[in-house]
């Protein structure tokens, strides 16, 4: 969610209307239900619905049939830089201490760290699998969007000083952000708020904040310096939470077309402009399908789509899909 640090309070708070008023008044009023899709007969909801994955998608959509697929040994600078600077890792002996910046390892504290380094990036394996079963996510896009957002350190982060968003977790989720999916994902909302009062948590700052704080998994003490307890909770969130995205960009869709989005979009379309919507925001979806639909009057692809991304916000959550749905890890296909 990197560009929403770079648009000012008022530009936030704006998206945030739109989101919530605008895009649901507009063209196609009807919202569709994240269980059964109610604006249509289909009964799955497009987010969810996984038919015909084109084999040149299928390096990022394929699920394993078990965690150990995942399984991967990259360099990671900045989890080595974190490892070393909280002490978990001894790199004393190399040259800087082992550090390139404040951040980030140099090679002989990549080379010092890699054990650890590969250990903590497949300890989400098994949760990153669980999170596809009962969620819903695709597993390779959530382990991708793990390792772009954090390098595996489910910690605390800020852009620069002058940063005041912080960012939480395995997947850097900022309060904005998880106000909306509280939003837009049911069950992301019954995980965190008492059914017992009437109090709307997504609207209560602090609680937000505390449930945000919960994503943390860095632990002092623990090896390697993550609570694998936390491991499993902060994986599971941050799927329902992506899925909270995915359920407004069908909406999205299908305010743009007045279509049922599994009709004009395909499975792995509506999942690259998830990703949009993750780190640019909705109105950057909108705009984009809604054009394009001017353009098509029917099915539209991603190529179509992207070249009606021109606003530099929008072309960075263009740049961020593309990244996340790469050939990155040497995963086979299914």
């Amino acid at each position: 969610m990197k560009m929403v640090r770079n648009v000012n309070i008022k530009r936030i708070i704006a998206v945030a209307f739109i989101a919530v008023i605008a895009f649901l008044s507009g063209a196609g009023a009807s919202r569709l239900d994240p269980e059964n899709g109610t604006a249509s007969a289909q009964s799955i909801h497009p987010c969810l619905y996984r038919v015909n994955v084109p084999f040149n998608e299928m390096h990022w959509l394929y699920v394993p049939e078990s965690a150990d697929e995942l399984y991967t040994e990259e360099q990671f600078f900045f989890l080595a830089g974190q490892l070393i600077n909280e002490g978990v890792v001894d790199a004393s002996f190399c040259p800087t201490g082992g550090m390139r910046d404040i951040d980030y390892a140099n090679a002989c504290g990549m080379a010092t760290a890699l054990p650890a380094v590969i250990e903590i990036q497949n300890s989400v394996n098994e949760a990153v699998l669980r999170a596809w079963r009962e969620v819903g996510v695709p597993p390779v896009l959530l382990k991708q969007m793990i390792r772009r957002e954090s390098q595996f350190w489910p910690s605390t982060h800020t852009k620069d000083e002058m940063d005041y968003l912080l960012e939480f977790g395995f997947g850097h989720m900022t309060y904005f952000g998880m106000q909306n999916a509280l939003m837009w994902n049911r069950d992301l909302y019954a995980k965190i708020c008492s059914t017992s009062t009437n109090v709307n948590c997504r609207q209560e700052e602090g609680i937000v904040n505390q449930f945000l704080y919960s994503l943390v998994a860095t632990c002092d003490g623990c090896k390697n310096g993550i609570d694998p307890n936390q491991v499993d909770y902060s994986v599971d969130i941050l799927a329902e939470s992506v899925l909270g995205h995915c359920y407004q960009t069908s909406q999205l869709i299908y305010n743009a077309t007045d279509w049922y989005p599994s009709l004009v979009v395909d499975y792995a379309t509506i999942w690259k402009l998830t990703l949009v919507n993750y780190t640019s925001g909705p109105n950057c979806v909108y705009d984009a399908v809604s054009e394009t639909f001017d353009q098509t009057d029917g099915p539209m692809s991603w190529a179509e789509i992207s070249s009606n991304i021109s606003d530099g916000n929008c072309e960075y959550g263009m740049y961020y899909a593309n990244t996340i749905t790469e050939r990155y890890f040497d995963f086979p296909p299914d």
